[in-house]
């Protein structure tokens, strides 16, 4: 993951990412998730957990979602305006202490409308 993401304090933008792996052929495949118990991400000194539910702040599985897309909605405010690696953890039954799918870096910007 290397692509930096902009995330807007108090707007709807989301990060979109596809988690891929190495086939034994050693082609990059889109994981199909329908394991995944829990991800983590974490930004700063902040952790973000989901269980996927319909209003957490990290989704996958959810109607209109490519095979392996993980969205993350952080427009609420998470943490100070600032560049960061945010950590990607992902967890399921057999990786109990989760895989650490790698980092995201995310630059956090303040709001930008006037109010």
């Amino acid at each position: 993951m290397a692509d930096q993401e902009t995330i807007y304090f108090g707007h709807d933008n989301s990060i979109r990412r596809i988690l891929k792996s190495r086939s034994p052929g050693g082609a990059w495949e889109a994981q199909a998730l329908t394991s995944v118990t829990k991800i983590t991400l974490t930004i700063g000194k902040k952790l973000i957990e989901s269980d996927n539910g319909n209003d957490d702040a990290i989704q996958w599985i959810k109607g209109g979602y490519a095979t392996g897309e993980v969205r993350i909605f952080l427009g609420p405010r998470v943490v100070s305006p600032g560049n960061y690696h945010a950590w990607l953890v992902v967890y399921d039954a057999v990786n109990t202490n989760g895989l650490v799918w790698g980092f995201i870096p995310i630059s956090c910007q303040p709001e930008v409308e006037a109010t």
